[in-house]
């Protein structure tokens, strides 16, 4: 992603020489003439990097950086000053400038410099992003997973610290993009900045524009209040918008303005909101057949376009269920405080060979209530309801499930007591014919 550079200097030929050899380099430079200018700029246009003059109009650059810091912390400031003085280069330090550097200066020392600011920043953002994910693990139940689909998105995850964008989510229902959509609010944003839910399809459309930007006093009967929308409520955070389809044609216009501009108006209003909300979209619908039947816009979609996860569904993860389904035990035992609960080999098998067409919220619920339904603390093929898949081919499936483990642990036991087929039969439990029988079944010599 192309990084941007705020130049601070009240010297026009400075700021021009600096432009023109950073846009060279690839860079993207904004400008600003005083202090009150680059607070401005930080605010609005979210530089990765400022060079900033030490003795500009309205103030000290010294005495400015601590104020851009709290705009933003992951700024990098590198302190450029005719006035190099040791004293200037240790308040400059002190108060968070990556460099101190004097001028005249030469390309080749603002350009390391620079650069080098940059890398530290990179760096710096994609450490907070984990350390963020582990601290707040607790709020979040786990993206489970380690197929090749989902470690790609798990990777991708601290690569959005440098994207100020949407977030688009695809993929069936219950595949765990909401999961995931709280993993990225809290690893981006820590567990101290809001995360507004709404579910698109349960807003009237007559109230969608109201639940989204707010109102003000008297815009509408019954509108006895200002009150703040969802999208303003999320300030410094994130909005998840679920089922995203959903959201009325002409209220689609207006959230297309949001992002865009990163201001909205209340209904009735007349002065423009500014907020910082990252909006995270969801669906389980094929945005490019919403398009085609002119239910969703097309500029909004290349708008939420931008980083764009699709969560597979459970039965392309491969072993990923059994993953899965050992993580969602765990979170039973936890819930009914039952150490003990485990899941039959037979039961798994069942696991591994069933569709899921819910996915990992069916996988969930047919797992909680096996275990309701379960005497003792093991859950059996029995009590595993599963509704969706004929039960037929579901059967020959398990089967052939069940003998290629049969045959596995045969080889393992024999292995373990050197071929002793006596003592084999006898840790399996069967009679030395039976053993024989399964041999020359599974032709194992």
């Amino acid at each position: 992603m192309l990084k941007k550079i705020l130049i601070c200097d009240d010297e026009a030929n400075v700021r021009t020489f600096l432009k023109d050899l950073l846009s060279l380099e690839g860079f993207s430079v904004v400008e600003a003439d005083t202090g009150a200018a680059a607070l401005a700029s930080v605010a609005r246009d979210k530089p990765d990097l400022c060079i900033l003059d030490l003795m500009l109009p309205d103030c000290n650059g010294a005495d400015l950086l601590p104020r851009l810091k709290a705009v933003n912390p992951m700024l990098a400031v590198v302190i450029i000053t005719a006035l190099g003085t040791v004293d200037n280069a240790v308040l400059s330090m002190k108060a968070g400038a990556y460099d101190f550097i004097t001028k005249p200066f030469d390309v080749d020392t603002i350009l390391m410099s620079v650069k080098r600011a940059i890398d530290f920043v990179s760096v710096s953002k994609e450490n907070t992003v984990l350390w963020n994910l582990n601290k707040n693990r607790i709020y979040f139940e786990d993206f489970i997973g380690e197929c090749p689909a989902i470690l790609s998105i798990k990777a991708l995850i601290p690569k959005l610290a440098f994207a100020d964008v949407p977030i688009l989510i695809t993929g069936e229902t219950g595949t765990g993009k909401n999961v995931l959509a709280k993993q990225i609010h809290f690893s981006l944003s820590g567990a101290q900045a809001p995360l507004v839910y709404a579910n698109c399809s349960s807003i009237q459309p007559t109230l969608f524009e109201s639940e989204l930007f707010g109102h003000e006093k008297g815009s509408y009967t019954g509108a006895s209040a200002q009150k703040k929308g969802r999208v303003e409520l999320a300030n410094g955070g994130t909005l998840l918008l679920d089922e995203i389809t959903e959201i009325p044609y002409e209220v689609q216009a207006k959230l297309l303005d949001f992002l865009q501009e990163r201001t909205f108006y209340r209904v009735g209003g007349v002065s423009p909101v500014a907020v910082e909300t990252r909006i995270i979209a969801l669906t389980n619908k094929n945005l490019q057949e919403e398009i085609a039947a002119g239910r969703f816009r097309k500029d909004l979609f290349y708008r939420l376009n931008v980083i764009h996860f699709t969560v597979p569904p459970l039965r392309d993860r491969g072993d990923d269920v059994s993953l899965v389904c050992d993580y969602l035990l765990d979170l039973l035992r936890r819930k009914y405080n039952t150490p003990s609960l485990r899941i039959s080999d037979a039961a798994m098998a069942l696991v591994r060979a069933y569709a899921w067409p819910g996915n990992v919220r069916e996988l969930k619920n047919a797992l909680e209530r096996a275990f309701i339904y379960a005497e003792g603390d093991s859950i059996e093929p029995d009590s595993l309801i599963l509704e969706e898949q004929d039960q037929a081919t579901l059967k020959l499936e398990l089967k052939d499930l069940m003998e290629d483990f049969e045959h596995d642990v045969i080889v393992r036991r024999l292995a373990y007591f050197k071929g002793n087929r006596t003592a084999t039969a006898k840790d399996l439990g069967v009679s030395i014919r039976n053993l024989q029988y399964k041999l020359e079944k599974y032709g194992i010599h």
